[in-house]
């Protein structure tokens, strides 16, 4: 497994003996308000993954697709989420789905196809941060209510 954090972008060496859960791994701690699901049916920009289509993340890249060919790929932050997803599809046959953080759920990033990763992860970022300050000010208001 290799990580490499540039200046600007990541890059992750694809193998057989990778696990997609050491991707996942990898592109979270690049994009911490980003995660990265792989399904076993590819889907189209702006259409969402079913969720018992996900793969298991101790599966390896050899027992998904055989016939990949080993590569790195590298993920900058201004590529656009339906970029990032089709080149999983198309480089090494797995359907991807990036998910972000929406009120303190994992949603996937459909509508938001067309964003930059950067712009998704701060905006997940922004919204996680709203979030506790809203649950802050709520259990504020609860005490001052006592």
């Amino acid at each position: 497994l290799t990580l490499s954090l540039q200046r600007s972008y990541m890059h992750i060496k694809i193998h057989d003996d990778i696990t997609l859960q050491q991707i996942k791994d990898v592109f979270s701690a690049y994009y911490p308000f980003l995660k990265l699901e792989f399904f076993s049916s590819p889907h189209l920009i702006f259409e969402s993954s079913e969720e018992k289509a996900m793969l298991c993340g101790s599966k390896k890249l050899k027992e998904i697709n055989p016939t990949h060919t080993d590569a790195v790929i590298n993920i900058h932050p201004t590529e656009l989420v339906s970029d990032l997803e089709n080149e999983f599809q198309t480089r090494f046959g797995l359907p991807a789905q990036v998910f972000r953080k929406e009120k303190g759920e994992w949603a996937q990033t459909t509508g938001m196809d067309v964003f930059s990763l950067k712009d998704v992860n701060d905006f997940s970022k922004n919204d996680s941060d709203a979030f506790l300050v809203e649950d802050y000010d709520e259990g504020f208001e609860e005490e001052a209510e006592l």
